[in-house]
């Protein structure tokens, strides 16, 4: 909740169709339970990088500064069949 409310007139920045998260919403909502883990103190959210557990829930990562990097398992080749 309070990340949407952060995003505020932005939160259509972070939806695909108003409803399915595109990359950059699917990115800082899993940064928000990232930060959940580490704050309830989760024996998984001992393990996150520091800059994840200091993530600011309401002030959200800017749209125009995300990037996803393209991932080096995608391959440009056809599958075979149909």
């Amino acid at each position: 909740m309070r990340l949407y409310q952060a995003l505020g007139t932005n939160l259509s920045q972070a939806f695909q169709d108003g409803t399915h998260h595109n990359s950059y919403g699917s990115y800082e909502l899993a940064k928000c339970v990232a930060a959940g883990m580490a704050a309830a103190k989760l024996d998984l959210g001992l393990l996150l990088v520091e800059d994840v557990k200091a993530f600011d829930l309401a002030h959200p990562d800017p749209v125009e500064k995300f990037n996803v990097p393209p991932s080096p398992m995608r391959s440009t080749r056809q599958p075979d069949g149909n």
